[in-house]
């Protein structure tokens, strides 16, 4: 059986020789199609209605290679985590359940995640009963304004309801909504859908746009960095529990903070969000511009141009 695993995973486990800047802390897999995936949202180059490369994701080239070849080495390595990400196509629950239940058989002592877009509760059910012990929900679009417009053919309630079952299932804080800040949302949207998303019981990975050659928005803006900055802040204090009417005002020129922040104590909201162990190494950004920090390590080197990006900010 193919997948798509990304280059920097590929390059941990010797298969193939690529320098990387930092390693990744998860094995990253993608379900393969030779054609793409059949949803066409506008951002996604894996989408088979544009034609961006479907070695793609996002900016990140994935290789494809045989899952047994992968599974074996993965056994000998030393990843935290293996994350599989699924592409809608005929039978994609079965494909994914039988990939799952491979990796729990081969690689038994290591977590499994599954980022998915909605799937049955029969098909949860048997993800969590093969070791998967969180979800990654692929909402993307905070906006109910414009996500029908850019994720087709899908509607948000269905990702909504999905979230639900999903955390009934797999419980608090196993269930994490991927949100891309920049897609044409405004910053409150932004801002009330992470709230929403916590309200619920679930978690957010955050993501920045990235504009990608071959698909409809390659030409659409990368946010800017410093109000990337303000979202991962307010992400953080909706994760330590904060409403968001104790974390900012909104004013006629946008959202300004009320809590009083120290940049010092709260590094870790600007390193990558997810699933535990999750870093996805330069997959929203370049070496010279880094929107999640994929370690403490790199954090700490860049920690003076963060602290120049929250100034501008809160000018």
């Amino acid at each position: 059986m193919l997948v798509r695993a990304s280059i920097g995973s590929l390059a941990e486990l010797d298969l193939i020789n690529v320098n990387v800047d930092a390693k990744p802390t998860t094995c990253y897999l993608l379900q393969y199609s030779g054609k793409g995936c059949t949803a066409s949202c506008l951002f996604c180059p894996q989408s088979s209605s544009n034609i961006a490369s479907k070695e793609l994701v996002s900016r990140i080239p994935w290789p494809v290679i045989e899952l047994e070849t992968l599974a074996n080495k993965i056994e000998k390595d030393n990843f935290s985590r293996i994350c599989l990400q699924t592409v809608l196509k005929e039978d994609f629950e079965k494909e994914a359940i039988v990939i799952t239940r491979m990796l729990n058989e081969t690689c038994s002592h290591i977590p499994i995640s599954i980022g998915t877009i909605p799937v049955s509760e029969e098909t949860l059910h048997k993800f969590y009963s093969q070791g998967v012990d969180c979800i990654g929900v692929g909402l993307d679009v905070a906006s109910g304004r414009i996500f029908e417009q850019l994720k087709r053919p899908f509607k948000m309630d269905d990702f909504w309801n999905f979230i639900k079952n999903c955390i009934k299932i797999f419980n608090h804080n196993h269930v994490y909504v991927h949100l891309i800040y920049g897609l044409g949302e405004s910053d409150i949207e932004f801002a009330l859908t992470m709230e929403k998303v916590y309200d619920a019981g679930a978690e957010v990975a955050l993501f920045s746009f990235t504009p990608v050659k071959g698909t409809p928005l390659e030409h659409f803006p990368q946010p800017k960095i410093e109000k990337y900055r303000l979202m991962q802040i307010i992400r953080y204090f909706l994760n330590k529990n904060y409403k968001l009417k104790d974390i900012i005002n909104i004013e006629e020129n946008g959202l300004k903070l009320k809590v009083n922040i120290e940049v010092n104590e709260i590094k870790t909201a600007f390193l990558t969000t997810g699933c535990p162990a999750c870093n996805r190494p330069f997959y929203n950004e370049r070496p010279t511009k880094i929107y999640n920090y994929p370690s403490s390590a790199l954090l700490e080197k860049e920690f003076e141009i963060i602290r120049y990006q929250i100034k501008k900010l809160l000018m």
